[in-house]
């Protein structure tokens, strides 16, 4: 069996393009315990998420976990607090380059992978007025820096973009399906 640790509507449509049938579990670890200054913090974070659901699953199993996040100036930014929040991250982000960096965890019988995927993204102007249509007229709350790179109104406004488009989306699919290659496991689930 395949397990999904997470119930990002993003990433479970994105695994569905290599894999059809798989479970998806909502982690249970408290992201709070982990430092923001951890160098490492969204490769800690998704060990810790597929370790949260590993008690379910069977030795033989796959668990597979993701978190994502936006490092600027060397602050990680998260999820926003509320929508001022999301203004102020889109308007810190506007003109300005950031990163999105996913670490994601496979797990399976005794072997651990956990890796880290790194994005850049340059943005455009971002003004008022943009910011406020989008945020009232977007998802933007459960979203690592209040945005959706899909989001064809925050697309137009990228100046440049370097790396992976599915990493920058939640699920760094190209590097798992390698991943998955040398395990032998991808042709267990397609």
């Amino acid at each position: 069996m395949f397990i999904l640790a997470s119930s990002s509507p993003r990433r479970i449509q994105i695994l569905k393009t290599i894999i059809e049938d798989f479970v998806v579990v909502k982690p249970t670890f408290d992201e709070t315990l982990i430092s923001k200054k951890s160098k490492n913090y969204a490769m800690e974070e998704s060990l810790n998420k597929a370790l949260s659901v590993k008690s379910l699953a069977k030795p033989q199993d796959f668990i597979l976990s993701c978190d994502t996040i936006i490092i600027f100036n060397n602050e990680i930014i998260g999820k926003p607090k509320d929508r001022n929040d999301a203004f102020l991250t889109l308007k810190k982000l506007s003109n300005n380059t950031h990163y999105v960096i996913s670490g994601y965890t496979i797990l399976h019988e005794d072997k651990i992978i956990n890796r880290e995927i790194k994005s850049q993204i340059t943005f455009s102007e971002l003004d008022d007025d943009f910011i406020n249509y989008y945020i009232d007229n977007y998802e933007v709350m459960d979203k690592a820096g209040s945005y959706a790179i899909q989001d064809e109104v925050i697309f137009k406004r990228i100046k440049k973009m370097e790396g992976s488009y599915l990493n920058i989306m939640g699920l760094p699919l190209e590097d798992i399906k390698e991943q998955l290659k040398l395990l032998n496991a991808l042709s267990n689930f397609i």
